[in-house]
């Protein structure tokens, strides 16, 4: 059991629930894969610290009705950048989909964690459409405000093929990740297995790291993780016949960390 929970990682951003294309499970960093040349706007990748200047193209006229019923397989090509989550800016990304003739990028107020329905994306908040893959810079956020960001994918024929939303927030960059909590550590067979919850307001998210203490002495780093649903970690060479332990604690891309969560294991009597 612990050998499988070993091999427990996601790199994958999720967007209505399902792993979305062009994000690799691999240990590479999620934000750096190989994407279409910038739709729009050639600052999209710009640093948060620049003014980003964005060009909407207008949108064209669509031949779908807004209400169009979504399919049941609720997935997208496009996903959101946590790199460029900020408070002036936050970057909608997508790749090219077999079959997708138009991408239509749609921004709402977040007032309930319960992900809208896709009748919610309509004409009135659509803030962009595009004809292949790309970027699109969303600037026109309010510092501190919470969205949904949602992405309508059609074929040639007019015919909605994949939806999907992801929460979003304009946010302050200095604000550390909140507190990792629900850690758990279970011994079994010579390891620890520790387990936590993944913070709730993720948007920057980074990976975790992994801190160990000894018979009441400072703990120390034992482990970096960087995939971003990875939220176990095996201590494969525990100390016996003491009480250990371990804290969790969550970083940013700004390197921001996160007040650590705890756990203690006594492995004495084991």
């Amino acid at each position: 059991m612990l050998l499988l929970a070993r091999r427990i990682g996601i790199a994958t951003v999720i967007m209505g629930g399902v792993g979305l294309a062009g994000c690799s499970s691999e240990d590479s960093d999620p934000d750096s894969g190989s994407l279409s040349p910038a739709v729009t706007n050639d600052d999209a990748s710009a640093s948060a610290d620049e003014d980003v200047t964005t060009t909407v193209v207008p949108l064209r006229p669509v031949g779908e009705p807004d209400t169009t019923t979504a399919p049941e397989a609720n997935s997208t090509s496009a996903y959101i950048s946590r790199r460029l989550m900020t408070s002036k800016v936050i970057e909608v990304t997508w790749s090219d989909t077999e079959g997708v003739a138009e991408y239509h990028i749609h921004r709402v107020l977040r007032t309930s964690d319960d992900e809208p329905p896709v009748g919610d994306m309509t004409a009135d908040n659509r803030i962009h459409v595009a004809d292949e893959g790309g970027r699109f810079a969303d600037q026109d956020v309010d510092a501190g405000a919470e969205y949904w960001h949602g992405v309508r994918e059609f074929s040639a024929n007019g015919d909605l093929t994949a939806h999907g939303w992801h929460k979003t927030a304009a946010i302050d960059d200095e604000e550390p990740p909140s507190t990792v909590d629900g850690i758990t550590a279970a011994a079994e067979s010579g390891e620890v297995l520790v387990t936590w919850r993944e913070p709730d307001e993720n948007y920057q998210l980074h990976g975790y790291r992994v801190f160990r203490g000894v018979d009441g002495e400072a703990p120390e780093s034992i482990a970096v993780t960087w995939r971003l649903g990875q939220t176990s970690f095996i201590d494969d060479e525990p100390p016996v016949s003491a009480e250990v332990v371990y804290e969790v604690v969550a970083f940013d891309f700004h390197w921001n960390e996160s007040s650590p969560g705890r756990v203690t294991i006594d492995l004495s009597t084991g």
